[in-house]
């Protein structure tokens, strides 16, 4: 997996309690980020697959945790009836490859598929170690219960969720949340704040400026001339890619001027 400029890395794991009070500033964040920052999500996974149940001094660190958070993040309350309804495991890669498992499906499902899990984790005192408890939160939003099942024990979503933990232990994301910052083939630490996403915000806005870090402009020539395959002969972009510019990231313009300068190039022979 590639590092990629000009984007904020969010590394998390959806059975991480930290991370599940962090929803309410990421969204803020996710919100307020510059045009030119593009957005990524990347699970670190916490724990391997279930093999033992969890030793009671793990279930008792992470209850204090969960009251810990209670008492420092507005609005977060946990369902501690979970400690007395399942046999817990300290196993998060099951619910990791469902979040993946859901991106086949589309890409929308992926952030759908954290919330189902967080949801039956810290409300419905269910245990999302558990591949029952994964099936039916992907019901819960609707996937293909078949699909789901299919791509969730495949190799495919087993390789990408270990790809996607060796990117964030590149990254040195040894802790649940954290943000990362690539500028300039740079990587910056964006400190992580439960209730004031501001900032955050202004970390990066400092870094962008300290980077002289500026948005990819249009390419535009002012010799608009659309061609039969809705290309325009001055900047080379289809119809499409000039109508959805301005909603474009900075690395799908920086690949659609690549595609530019291959369509001259052909245009020009």
């Amino acid at each position: 997996m590639p590092l990629e400029n000009n984007t904020l890395y969010y590394v998390y794991d959806p059975m991480c309690s930290w991370c599940y009070a962090f929803e309410e500033s990421l969204t803020e964040i996710k919100l307020k980020l510059p045009a030119l920052i593009a957005f990524k999500s990347i699970l670190g996974g916490l724990a391997p697959d279930p093999t033992t149940p969890m030793p009671a001094e793990t279930q008792n660190m992470i209850q204090r945790a969960w009251h810990q958070i209670e008492h420092t993040v507005p609005n977060i309350q946990f369902n501690f009836d979970f400690w007395s309804k399942n046999t817990p495991y300290r196993s998060t890669y099951p619910a990791c490859r469902a979040i993946l498992a859901a991106s086949f499906q589309g890409e929308g499902f992926s952030n759908a598929m954290r919330k189902s899990i967080q949801q039956a984790y810290y409300q419905n005192a269910q245990n999302p170690s558990l591949s029952p408890t994964l099936l039916h939160c992907a019901e819960s939003i609707n996937l293909d219960s078949k699909q789901f099942a299919n791509d969730f024990s495949s190799e495919k979503a087993n390789d990408l969720l270990l790809e996607e933990i060796n990117f964030s232990r590149s990254l040195n994301a040894n802790s649940y949340p954290s943000l990362r910052l690539v500028l300039n083939n740079k990587t910056y630490t964006i400190p992580v704040n439960y209730t004031q996403a501001e900032a955050s915000l202004q970390k990066i806005q400092q870094l962008i400026i300290d980077n002289k870090i500026c948005s990819i402009a249009s390419p535009c020539i002012k010799k608009c001339c659309l061609n039969t395959q809705d290309m325009c002969l001055g900047c080379f972009r289809l119809l499409t890619e000039i109508t959805n510019w301005q909603t474009m990231t900075e690395l799908e313009k920086q690949q659609c001027l690549k595609k530019c300068i291959q369509r001259k190039s052909l245009q020009n022979h």
